[in-house]
């Protein structure tokens, strides 16, 4: 049983999101101080566009963003079979986790710092358990450590000084009653996550984000459920970046069930069921379904881009802002897509591949991993302004 779970939890964590419990309360473990935000005054009104829809149309031809560069990481990873994404660009290094199964009760874990200018390969950290959701802000590396536990999954969170190598310990606990971990999100200043506090009858969910810069945790806002009268609001998703925070809430009350997309500030506000995945920019929100992304504005004077896949079974996610009407993003794990929304086309970046790892975006870089399950390169490319 738990070879399974543990391998599988390993694997996953390079392609997906979720939330987390523990035992009665998460426990922050360092020195940073911590704070209560005092609640948003802004309300948040349903917003949608006033025009129709415009099908954003596509292109065949491939498209360049900047000049990109290819390492072949293969010759690090002969004998094993290989699953690892870019996690995390700091001057010029890839940072990555790779897993491997120790035994039949055991995962262990391996954060890598790879520079191609000297084609090293440099472990940051080891450990026997499942390391998840690497990514960074600055000079620190942030990640998710997890392993079973008895009454639970216990996890962990950290943070790592890329300048000196201190490390410590943000915050802990144990998911409880089918919760997943938490997952963690970056922008170029802070580090989020959610907190589901879970007992048989009621989840509380606090949002939690450090400030790098201030060295402070600070708790954002704070939802209730009770799961025995179905009432009351359960976020299961979020984005937190440079824009903002956007929001993904099932709200349960007399019965139903509704969910929508928010942002914390009240710009944005709509029911969406069925999302796969969003990101949160400066003048639109990234949403993919099953069959189609499309880009709604934060001005409903706009109106909403839509772009449907090639398939209406294909997945969109992955979505990267480039500037405010520049993204890229990943349809199903094969292709890299970019989206002109000024031009209001939609062309590939990259050519077709078996499989193709959700890229990231940091300080004007993107990265990216291909990998056949025995081969993988890591792509890089510089983004032209």
């Amino acid at each position: 049983m738990y070879t399974k779970t543990a391998f599988a939890i390993a694997a996953l964590a390079l392609v997906v999101t979720s939330g987390c419990m523990n035992d009665t309360a998460s426990v922050t473990q360092n020195s940073s101080a911590v704070k209560m935000e005092a609640v948003s005054k802004f309300a948040a009104k349903p917003v949608s566009s006033k025009h129709k829809p415009v099908a954003l149309s596509k292109k065949e031809a491939l498209v360049s963003v900047g000049t990109k560069h290819s390492y072949n990481l293969s010759p690090f990873l002969v004998g094993q079979t290989v699953q690892v994404a870019t996690e995390y660009l700091y001057e010029h290094d890839i940072y990555y986790t790779h897993f491997i199964q120790t035994n039949e009760n055991k995962v262990s874990s391996t954060i890598y710092r790879y520079t191609p200018g000297s084609n090293t390969n440099e472990v940051i950290q080891t450990v026997d358990q499942t390391i998840g959701s690497l990514t960074g802000v600055s000079h620190y590396l942030f990640w998710v450590a997890s392993a079973p536990a008895e009454n639970g999954i216990a996890w962990t969170i950290h943070s790592f000084n890329l300048k000196n190598g201190k490390q410590d310990l943000l915050d802990r606990g144990i998911s409880r009653f089918d919760a997943s971990i938490p997952v963690l999100d970056a922008s170029t200043t802070r580090l989020s996550w959610l907190i589901h506090d879970a007992t048989a009858k009621k989840t509380t969910t606090l949002i939690k984000s450090f400030d790098v810069a201030a060295d402070t945790i600070i708790v954002h806002e704070q939802y209730d459920l009770n799961k025995r009268k179905q009432d009351g609001i359960l976020p299961f998703d979020f984005r937190s970046g440079d824009a903002g925070r956007l929001i993904h809430t099932r709200t349960f009350k007399d019965g139903t069930k509704t969910s929508r997309l928010a942002s914390d500030d009240g710009r944005f506000q709509r029911p969406i069921d069925g999302l796969i995945d969003f990101e949160y920019g400066a003048d639109y929100v990234a949403t993919g379904e099953e069959g189609h992304a499309a880009f709604l504005p934060l001005d409903s004077k706009q109106s909403d881009f839509t772009y449907e896949l090639s398939d209406r079974h294909s997945t969109a996610d992955a979505f990267r802002f480039l500037s405010r009407d520049r993204v890229i993003f990943r349809e199903n794990t094969s292709q890299l897509l970019y989206a002109d929304l000024t031009r209001g086309t939609v062309a590939p970046l990259t050519e077709m591949e078996d499989t193709m790892s959700k890229p990231i975006y940091v300080n004007g870089t993107i990265a990216y991993a291909v990998s056949d399950g025995q081969d993988v390169t890591f792509h890089v490319i510089d983004v032209t302004p």
